[in-house]
């Protein structure tokens, strides 16, 4: 075998690795952003369910509130009955 043929083996070799080695990067490339992409919109839903708790919450505070005063009232008007 001469040189020449053994260059030629060898720039096919790296050919093939350096399309391999592209190709496979794409993939990983795309897989990376498509689950970034539904990560993102999980996070979103979370943050979507946790606003909406959050409100319901205040709701029942704010009914808890107003019975917490009415119990109050009531109890005052009872002590200070005749």
């Amino acid at each position: 075998m001469s040189l020449i043929e053994r260059i030629e083996q060898a720039s096919t070799g790296l050919a093939v690795t350096a399309i391999t080695g592209v190709a496979s990067g794409g993939v990983w490339l795309v897989r990376r952003i498509f689950t970034n992409q539904k990560q993102i919109e999980m996070l979103q839903k979370s943050l979507e369910d946790r606003d909406r708790q959050r409100d319901d919450d205040r709701e029942a505070l704010a009914d808890v509130r107003i019975d917490v005063r009415e119990i109050r009232d009531e109890m005052r008007a009872i002590r200070f009955r005749p």
